[in-house]
């Protein structure tokens, strides 16, 4: 007996932060194309303000279940869902208190694929979850493949926001919206100081340099550029190339990730863990995948003393 695939939605989120009319969004975008042959399922994982439209939920052969035990929210019950409603597709209004890294590793019933997982967050109470509940926030949006920052008003920082979520989930596609839902695809320019025609990279914008070159190479290609990092070594490399970055802190320090690009050293390569002070050349260069990389050319390269705070803090 072939096994039918059931797309699974998740839509993550603390609470009033808009999953409900954002998933209510989805199903009414899709009403037209909705076979109602077909079952969807909505697991609900906390009551919140905004409710669902029985009567369009009907129309769109879409049911509502609730399940409030974060520790009961396993494979069994996901099997007795698929039991009892043999669902084409479902949808999970994640709680945000709960721990989506977690859920996504933990095996589904047969035939169900996370085809998306969105989080939600609501731009005018980020920074007072961000301020005390810091890994709790950010848990689900390092495994999100959109992240929208909605209710985003004319003081939101977009660019203070865009820093530490996209050295966390580089590959997440970050949108924000206006108070009347409009997108606001405006974001402030970043500038990069600049003396003797070479662009210093201090310490306290390490973070925002590396975001901006992933997402504006060409706006470094050619330029030359100074900075203090830690070297690594990695697969893949050539015999004079190497890693070097900085290892930046998201939540805390046991999570730190390391940030950076390939150099290249036309001699005396550094060793793996030293320190340096390194200007180099930004280069377009080539894995052996025929993936094109940014690639810094060293022209200078200079043993440091490893500091006091490895971290840097995004």
């Amino acid at each position: 007996m072939d096994i039918i695939n059931t797309g699974v939605y998740i839509f993550a989120g603390f609470l009033e932060s808009g999953k409900t009319t954002a998933l209510q969004g989805v199903l009414m975008r899709n009403a037209d194309v909705i076979n109602k042959e077909n079952k969807s399922v909505i697991i609900c994982t906390e009551d919140g303000e905004e409710e669902y439209d029985s009567n369009q939920l009907e129309e769109l052969n879409t049911s509502v279940v609730m399940m409030e035990d974060e520790e009961s929210f396993d494979l069994d019950y996901l099997e007795k869902i698929q039991e009892d409603y043999s669902p084409a597709t479902v949808y999970i209004e994640f709680n945000g208190m709960w721990d989506l890294k977690k859920f996504i590793e933990k095996p589904m019933p047969e035939g169900w694929i996370i085809m998306n997982v969105f989080t939600l967050v609501d731009a005018t109470t980020f920074d007072i979850y961000l301020t005390n509940m810091r890994q709790v926030i950010m848990n689900p949006i390092s495994v999100s493949d959109v992240i929208l920052f909605n209710r985003c008003t004319e003081n939101t920082k977009k660019g203070e926001i865009r820093r530490p979520i996209k050295i966390l989930n580089p590959n997440g596609q970050l949108f924000f919206s206006r108070m009347d839902g409009s997108i606001d695809d405006v974001m402030e320019d970043f500038l990069m100081p600049q003396e003797d025609g070479i662009v210093h990279v201090d310490e306290d914008i390490f973070c925002s340099w590396f975001v901006d070159c992933i997402e504006n190479p060409d706006k470094y290609y050619g330029k030359r550029v100074a900075f203090k990092a830690m070297v690594t070594s990695g697969k893949g490399l050539a015999d004079n190339q190497f890693y070097v970055g900085r290892l930046a802190a998201i939540c805390c320090q046991a999570d730190a990730q390391f940030i950076g690009f390939i150099a290249e050293a036309k001699e005396n390569r550094p060793n793996d863990k030293d320190w340096i002070e390194m200007e180099a050349t930004v280069e377009r260069g080539q894995l052996s995948q025929g993936k094109q990389i940014i690639l810094l050319n060293a022209n200078s390269i200079k043993q440091v003393d490893k500091p006091e705070d490895i971290y840097i803090y995004a």
